[in-house]
C-alpha cells in the first residue's frame, strides 16, 4: 500500500508500527480511524498478517459498521477480520464457551425492561413497594458488575444508603439470572472476564487466535474491558489503543480515564504517538479548544492544529434572560441560512442538560425552522411530560380515556392490571367514562377492597386538583401538581437522568407561565390546545434540519456552525462539579467536545436571567466562556469582554437595553436593522397575517421588529417580523 498518498506524516508512523505496545493519543478530527483501518489493512497487504489474527474493538454498533466498512474498502469484501463492539465481541465468545462456567450455551440476554422485571419481582416477594429503591438497586448492580465486584465485595467496599436491603436483593437477581440462564448486559464483559481467569485453555485459545489487539476510543473504556484487553494482548504483546484522554466524558457511567492516563506507567515498553492535526476545524475553533483543555491538570498533553484558515471569531452573546438566548440563536440561525447560503443541517445547537431545549424547539418551531432531537425526544414527547399533560387532559376533560389509562398507575398507587381490565369493562357496559367508573369503583364486581380503596382515593385526588385548578395561576397549579401527585419524590432519586426528569416537569409549568403571561385570560383548555398545536408539527421529515442535542449525544459529529449555548455556572459547569476537581475536569472535556464539534463557526450564548425549578435564577457566566475567548485578567470589565468578543454579525443589535424595556417585552427586542431585506412597513397593529403553519392571525402590537399576534388555536405569541414565516392578508 502507498501509505504516503492517503496518510500524513503524524498518521504513517503508527500505522507502520505494528509490533508491541502503542498508544495513539487522536485529537478531535485528526484521523483516528483512518489511522486503525490503515494498520490493520497494512498488516494484511503488506505483512501478511491473517485476517482472523487480528481483532478490533470500538463501543458502538455504528463505529463497528463504519471501521468494517472501511476495512474491507481497503483489503476486499467479508473480509474476517473481528470487527465489533465489546459487548458483541463477549457475546460471540461466551456462546461458544460458557458451559465451562456453569451456563449453557442457549443463555438468554436480559434488555433493560426484563431486569427491571426481575427486580420488581424479589421486591413484590419481600413486599416492598418503592420504586425509588428499585432504581437505585439497579443502578448499584450495574456499578458492582463494571468495578468487577460481588455483592458482598461490593458492600465491604462502598458506604451507601440501605446497603443490607440491596446487597440482599443484588444476590437474590444473581441466583435468579443464574436459574434462568440468563445473563443481563453487564454480565456479557463480567463472565468473560471469569471464564479468561478461570479457563487457562479459552485464554490461551483467543490469545492465540487474536495476536494483534486494537481498541478504538480507550479513553472510555472501564475497569473490565480494560482487564480484557490485557489478558487478551499478553500473549503476543501486540496492543494498539487510539484514544484521547481530553474526550473522555463517560466517568459517569464506569469509564476510567486512568486507563489512558496510565498506559505508558502499565505499559513500559509502550510508544506513544500524537495525532495533532485537524482536518475539521478553523484555527479559530481549535485555539478557543486548546486554550479551554490546556487547564485541566490530567492529560497527556497535545495541541492541535490546521492549516485551515482561521475563519471567523468565536461568536460570544451574553442576553438577558434565556427566552431572549434562544430567539438569538434561531434569529441567527436564520440570518447564516438567508445571507449566507448555509442549509438547516450545517446547525447544532448543543446543551449541557437536555431540560433547556425547550425555548429552543419553540422557537424553532415558531419560525417554521426544521430541527431533529439528536439522540433523544422531543420536549413534548419526553415520558415525564407526556405524564404531566395527561394528568392535565383528565382534569380538564375527565372524559378523556386515553389520558386517565397513561397515569393511572402513575405513580405507583398499586393498581394491578387485572383491576385496569375490570375498571375498563365496567366502564363499557354501563356507557360511562373510565373516570365516572372510578368514582363507583365500590359497583364494580371481582375488585377486592384494596383495589377500591385504592381507585376511589386516585379519582378524589383528581377531584380535589380539578377545584385546585380554578384558583391557581396555571403555572402554579401545574407546578403543585407535580408535588402533590407524588412524582416529584419519583424522580428525587439522586440521579442524574431523573433530576433532569423533574427538571422537564419543571420546565412544562415554565411553559405555562409563559403562556399566560402572553395570553392572560389563557385558561389550561387553551394551553393544552396551544401545546397540541406546536408539538404535533414534525419536522424530522425534512431532508435538512437543525439538530439540538446534549453534547454527549453528538460526540463523534461535526456541524457547519454549533451553539454552545446555556454556558452559565451550575449548568455548565454543572452545579455538583464546581467544587470536586475531578468532576470540574470532566466537565471541561465536556464543553472541548462541544467546541470541537464546530468547523466553520462557533457561537457561545448564556444568560444573565434564566427560570428554572419554578424560580429565576441569576447565573455568572461560565468559566468556560472566558478560557475559551482567552481571557486572563480578572480585572477587565464584563462589559469590555462583551465589546471586544461580540459577533460582527448582526452587529447592530444591542447587547444591552433598559430594564424596563426587557421586562415590558418579555424577550429579545432589537432595534430595526438598516440592512433589512425585508419590508416590515406593512406589519402594523390590526393587520391580519397568515402563518405557514398555524393560520390566520392578527397582530395586536408591533415593537421594532418584534411583532404580538395572536392565532385563533395558537394563542398570542411574539414573533421576530425578520424571521417569521408570515404574509399579510389583504
Amino acid at each position: 500500500m502507498n501509505l504516503a498518498e492517503k496518510l500524513n506524516d503524524e498518521q504513517i508512523k503508527p500505522v507502520l508500527d505494528t509490533e508491541g505496545q502503542v498508544l495513539v493519543l487522536a485529537g478531535a478530527g485528526s484521523g483516528k480511524t483512518r489511522v486503525l483501518t490503515y494498520r490493520i489493512a497494512h498488516l494484511i497487504k503488506d505483512l501478511g498478517v491473517k485476517p482472523y489474527n487480528i481483532l478490533a474493538i470500538t463501543f458502538t454498533n455504528k463505529a463497528a459498521k463504519e471501521m468494517r466498512e472501511r476495512v474491507n474498502a481497503l483489503v476486499g469484501e467479508n473480509c474476517p477480520v473481528w470487527v465489533s463492539t465489546f459487548h458483541s465481541f463477549c457475546a460471540r465468545i461466551l456462546r461458544s464457551e460458557i458451559e465451562k462456567i456453569g451456563y449453557g450455551s442457549n443463555f438468554t440476554i436480559y434488555s433493560e425492561t426484563e431486569t427491571d422485571r426481575v427486580i420488581k419481582n424479589i421486591l413484590d416477594e419481600e413486599q416492598i413497594n418503592d420504586k425509588n429503591l428499585k432504581s437505585k438497586i439497579k443502578f448499584h448492580i450495574s456499578n458492582a458488575k463494571n468495578g468487577g465486584y460481588s455483592p458482598l465485595k461490593y458492600k465491604e467496599k462502598f458506604d451507601f444508603e440501605d446497603s443490607d436491603l440491596i446487597t440482599d436483593v443484588f444476590i437474590k437477581y444473581e441466583k435468579r439470572l443464574k436459574n434462568n440462564n440468563a445473563l443481563d448486559f453487564d454480565d456479557l464483559l463480567l463472565k468473560t472476564l471469569e471464564l479468561f481467569l478461570k479457563c487457562d485453555d479459552v485464554l490461551e485459545k483467543y490469545s492465540e487466535k487474536f495476536r494483534y489487539v486494537h481498541v478504538d476510543e480507550f479513553q472510555d473504556t472501564n475497569k473490565i474491558q480494560y482487564m480484557l484487553v490485557r489478558l487478551l494482548s499478553n500473549k503476543y504483546k501486540n496492543i494498539f489503543v487510539v484514544g484521547d484522554e481530553d474526550q473522555s466524558i463517560y466517568g459517569w457511567r464506569g469509564a476510567e480515564i486512568s486507563n489512558i492516563l496510565d498506559f505508558k506507567k502499565n505499559f513500559p515498553d509502550a510508544k506513544i504517538y500524537k495525532l495533532e492535526r485537524n482536518y475539521r476545524s478553523t484555527s479559530s475553533i481549535l485555539s478557543a479548544a486548546n486554550s479551554i483543555i490546556k487547564n485541566n491538570s490530567s492529560r497527556l498533553g497535545k495541541t492541535l492544529w490546521t492549516d485551515i484558515e482561521k475563519g471567523m471569531n468565536i461568536q460570544h452573546r451574553r442576553l438577558y434572560t434565556d427566552r431572549e438566548e434562544a430567539e438569538f440563536t434561531v434569529r441567527e440561525i436564520h440570518n447564516l441560512v438567508i445571507d449566507k447560503g448555509y442549509s438547516y443541517g450545517d446547525f447544532a445547537i448543543l446543551v449541557r442538560l437536555n431540560s433547556l431545549t425547550r425555548l429552543f424547539e419553540e422557537k424553532l418551531t415558531l419560525y417554521s425552522i426544521p430541527y431533529r432531537i439528536y439522540g433523544g425526544f422531543k420536549f413534548y414527547e419526553r415520558k415525564e411530560v407526556k405524564d404531566i399533560l395527561a394528568y392535565l387532559r383528565i382534569i380538564s376533560n375527565p372524559n378523556d380515556n386515553e389520558a386517565l389509562s397513561r397515569i393511572i398507575n402513575f405513580p405507583k398507587r398499586g393498581i394491578g392490571e387485572s383491576s385496569i381490565v375490570r375498571l375498563v369493562q365496567f366502564a363499557d357496559l354501563n356507557g360511562i367514562s373510565m373516570f365516572e367508573a372510578l368514582g363507583r369503583a365500590a359497583d364494580i364486581e371481582g375488585l377486592n377492597n384494596a383495589a377500591k380503596i385504592k381507585i376511589l382515593e386516585l379519582y378524589n385526588l383528581l377531584n380535589i386538583e380539578a377545584e385546585r385548578s380554578k384558583n391557581l395561576p396555571l403555572n402554579e397549579f401545574i407546578r403543585s401538581l407535580i408535588t402533590n401527585l407524588g412524582i416529584e419524590k419519583e424522580y428525587s432519586t439522586g440521579k442524574e437522568e431523573d433530576t433532569q426528569r423533574l427538571e422537564n416537569t419543571y420546565q412544562l409549568a415554565d411553559a405555562a407561565r409563559e403562556f399566560i403571561y402572553d395570553n392572560e385570560e389563557a385558561k389550561l383548555e387553551d394551553f393544552l390546545q396551544s401545546v397540541s398545536l406546536i408539538s404535533d408539527i414534525d419536522s424530522e421529515s425534512e431532508t435538512s434540519c437543525v439538530t439540538l442535542a446534549t453534547v454527549h449525544s453528538v460526540k463523534g459529529l461535526e456541524f457547519k456552525v454549533v451553539f454552545i449555548v446555556g454556558l452559565e455556572e451550575g449548568i455548565f459547569p454543572s452545579s455538583k462539579s464546581v467544587y470536586e476537581k475531578k468532576e470540574l475536569e470532566e466537565e471541561r472535556r465536556v464543553m472541548y467536545v462541544a467546541v470541537t464539534r464546530a468547523m466553520e463557526i462557533l457561537y457561545l450564548t448564556s444568560a444573565t436571567s434564566r427560570f428554572r425549578f419554578n424560580k429565576t435564577e441569576s447565573n455568572a457566566e461560565s468559566r468556560f466562556v472566558k478560557e475559551a475567548l482567552g481571557i486572563t485578567d480578572d480585572k477587565k470589565s464584563y462589559n469590555y469582554l462583551i465589546k471586544q468578543h461580540e459577533s460582527k454579525l448582526n452587529s447592530d443589535i444591542p447587547v444591552f437595553e433598559s430594564a424596563a424595556k426587557r421586562f415590558q417585552s418579555g424577550f429579545y427586542n432589537s432595534v430595526p436593522n438598516p440592512n433589512l431585506k425585508k419590508d416590515l412597513s406593512q406589519f402594523t397593529a390590526g393587520t391580519k397575517v397568515r402563518h405557514n403553519r398555524f393560520g390566520e392571525g392578527v397582530i395586536l402590537t408591533v415593537r421594532g421588529e418584534v411583532a404580538d399576534i395572536k392565532f385563533e388555536k395558537l394563542g398570542i405569541k411574539a414573533f421576530n417580523l425578520t424571521v417569521a414565516p408570515l404574509e399579510i392578508i389583504k
